[in-house]
């Protein structure tokens, strides 16, 4: 039997769901839903230090009739709140680095001989690459660090010497003529 290279690979058309298999599809659905949402409210109200709340604005789930649209709206909800969750743990980061080097350099500025503010000093030399960083670290925190970083300069060869070094060995070898190239018929 011939193989037909031009026509794409035909895949068997799926069987239209029934029922009962469809309302089983949904109900896992509903059940994996509602426990990212529980996990969700549970550690946003964890990190806030609040209670989670049921927001009063908002359509009730039981309201809306058709199912692919209650789990669409479901859906919807949960991806807004981890994407909430995920904003608060980024802030409480932020603010938890905030106070940690707020609290180093206020223990640094007690004291100008104590070797913290030496070391916090070379740290920041030695991490902080991007001018503007630098810039604004030296005139806010009143650290005595170059704006830009210092780089070591490169070791150049004596250029001189090398010059002399090449007319000594063309004195020596006198440089012998290439014979010349022949050019190729049709070209």
């Amino acid at each position: 039997m011939p193989v037909d290279h031009a026509s794409p690979a035909v895949r068997p058309r799926r069987q239209a769901e029934s029922d009962a298999a469809r309302q089983r599809r949904l109900q896992a659905l509903e059940v994996a839903l509602a426990d990212r949402e529980h996990r969700a409210k549970e550690a946003l109200s964890g990190l806030r230090g609040t209670l989670p709340r049921n927001r009063g604005h908002v359509t009730p789930l039981a309201k809306i009739k058709d199912d692919e649209e209650r789990l669409a709206v479901w859906r919807a909800r949960v991806e807004r709140l981890e994407a909430l969750l995920d904003q608060t743990e980024r802030k409480r980061e932020t603010r938890a680095k905030i106070v940690l080097s707020t609290t180093l350099l206020a223990q640094a500025a007690e004291d100008p001989d104590d070797p913290l503010l030496a070391r916090l000093q070379a740290i920041v030399d030695a991490r902080v690459h991007r001018p503007r960083d630098r810039l604004a670290i030296a005139e806010t925190l009143g650290l005595a660090i170059a704006p830009v970083r210092a780089r070591p300069v490169p070791d150049l060869p004596d250029f001189d010497a090398l010059a002399d070094e090449i007319l000594r060995e063309d004195a020596v070898a006198p440089v012998t003529p290439s014979p010349p190239r022949r050019r190729k018929k049709g070209g």
